[in-house]
């Protein structure tokens, strides 16, 4: 008991609304007060996430949490990591549930559990669909849908790559916020890469370029003070946003080859590749950074 009243463990969320399929990240923030240094992460098993519904039905796993390797936390040190729930457990069904995680912090069975914390799964609107071929892949066929939700009274949009029966969905892509007055606008280019563009400001427009696995290979800002953007579809089936001008943002992404072309710095994308560990906040010794 003395030791886990000297272990600080607890959940939170940046936020708590997910669609289906979108990565649910959650992040496990630890502190040690036991005035000496804390190993943690020597046994595969020495953090485990459970997941029940608010009805008290316990979730099914999908696979275990990927080990994060040992650590030491040093006296008065606190770590942050972030985990992604999504490929852990079937959050397939609309509704709350809630997380809790135990927290192995000494020999034996000593451990922390935290307290449970609350997130949603939630449905959205479809706003367009269309089933396509896969490039270079011959007979393989998926679908791409834009789909609405709302979130803290903001409308969200998401680019859902599914099969055509949209029974398995392999990639969740959030496209950010959108006004209400200005539904978005899709197109298709000649490789069958799906472009997006939509109103998130007055006069702020994203284009996004996502491609059949779901990597975003374009993402770039443009202002409108003139009339309503669209995006052009020319004879030879590339697609390009008109009736605005482009301006820099700090979330751009510019593919090398297109940045070429153009003369400026391309941003290259960070990996969409989903883990059960997201990206744990760690110096170069391995050990979690204090804050």
């Amino acid at each position: 008991m003395a030791v886990q009243a000297q272990v600080d463990v607890k959940l939170e969320f940046v936020q708590d609304k997910f669609l289906t399929g979108e990565t649910s990240e959650v992040t496990l923030r630890i502190a040690n007060f036991t005035g000496g240094p804390l190993r943690l992460g020597e046994r595969a098993d020495w953090l485990r996430f459970s997941v029940e519904n608010v009805n008290g039905s316990v979730v099914q796993r999908r696979t275990e949490l990927e080990e994060t390797g040992a650590f030491t936390l040093k006296a008065g040190a606190r770590a942050t990591l972030r985990f992604d729930l999504a490929p852990l457990f079937q959050l397939d069904q609309i509704g709350r549930y809630h997380v809790s995680a135990t927290v192995v912090t000494g020999p034996g069975e000593t451990h922390v559990v935290t307290a449970p914390v609350e997130f949603e799964i939630m449905n959205g609107v479809v706003l367009w669909e269309r089933e396509f071929g896969v490039s270079g892949v011959d007979g393989q066929r998926k679908r791409y849908a834009i789909v609405q939700a709302n979130y803290l009274k903001r409308a969200r949009i998401f680019a859902v790559i599914t099969n055509p029966e949209s029974t398995v969905t392999y990639k969740v892509v959030p496209l950010g916020t959108v006004v209400s007055f200005n539904p978005p606008s899709m197109a298709m280019d000649a490789q069958n890469r799906l472009h997006v563009l939509h109103q998130y400001g007055a006069d702020d427009f994203l284009h996004h370029r996502i491609h059949s696995d779901g990597t975003v290979a374009v993402r770039h800002t443009y202002v409108s003070r003139t009339g309503r953007p669209m995006l052009g579809v020319d004879g030879t089936g590339d697609v390009a946003v008109v009736r605005a001008s482009r301006r820099q943002g700090n979330q751009d992404i510019t593919p090398p080859e297109d940045a070429a072309l153009s003369g400026t710095n391309g941003v290259s994308n960070a990996s969409s590749r989903t883990n059960s560990l997201m990206a744990p906040i760690l110096p170069p010794t391995g050990a979690p950074k204090a804050r």
